[in-house]
């Protein structure tokens, strides 16, 4: 009887194991899908943050490269543009400079030009006041000439005709001796001054002796131009 009443217990208690082991199966099997949905959904999540924060990585990559590169080219177009700049400075200081230097200059040449032109003309006055007072007193000279004690020919004898040449002295004229009768050309020069063309030409003619001796009636050629005019 006890061992009927054990046995009985045993079974029972093994039912009521088993009617709760189905339980919980039971259990277990209506909360699957919610744990599967539920790490399915943590999964998703994680997933979606995961590609989140790649594609915001990738995003701030993106926008980094493309800040760096609009960053450059702008630094690029700055710096071309302060290298344009400064061209066109340093072309605006360097014409300025050369104008400036040009002006100087052409004011130096001006002022060179006025102190030459000054300074020649001074020159050319002070030349021309010599070359007068040399002219002036080469004409007191040759009036003088023949009363100077050293001119050789008596000074009655001269007979000033001023060009081509200064004298021409009838060396012995007022001798009354008819074979001592001596006709000389003289040519008075002052200072370094030399023989003009038509002096030589004059020295040579008489050198060379071509010399003449011509006698012209003018009463005959002026009676025939104006009759009774002689008469």
């Amino acid at each position: 009887m006890d061992l009927f009443l054990f046995v009985l217990l045993l079974l029972l208690a093994a039912m009521i194991a088993i009617i709760a082991l189905i339980y919980q199966f039971a259990s277990l099997k209506a909360r699957i899908p919610m744990m599967v949905q539920r790490e399915f959904d943590q999964w998703k999540g994680s997933a979606e943050f995961e590609m989140q924060e790649r594609i915001r990585a990738r995003v701030q990559e993106w926008r980094e490269r493309e800040t760096q590169t609009i960053l450059a080219e702008a630094q690029r177009d700055a710096l071309a543009e302060a290298h344009k700049l400064f061209r066109d400075w340093c072309q605006g200081e360097l014409e300025a400079v050369r104008k400036e230097q040009r002006d100087l200059a052409l004011r130096e040449a001006r002022n060179k030009l006025t102190e030459w032109m000054q300074e020649q003309e001074r020159h050319i006055r002070r030349d021309a006041v010599q070359r007068s007072q040399a002219v002036t007193t080469g004409k007191v000279v040759e009036h003088l000439v023949p009363y100077l004690p050293n001119f050789n020919y008596n000074p009655k004898d001269a007979r000033f005709i001023g060009s081509p040449v200064d004298f021409v002295v009838f060396d012995g004229l007022n001798f009354d001796e008819d074979d001592q009768l001596t006709i000389v050309f003289v040519e008075i020069k002052t200072g370094n001054s030399v023989l003009t063309r038509r002096e030589r030409m004059v020295r040579d003619a008489v050198r060379a002796g071509r010399v003449k001796w011509v006698e012209w009636h003018a009463s005959n050629e002026l009676q025939q131009a104006a009759p009774g005019l002689f008469e």
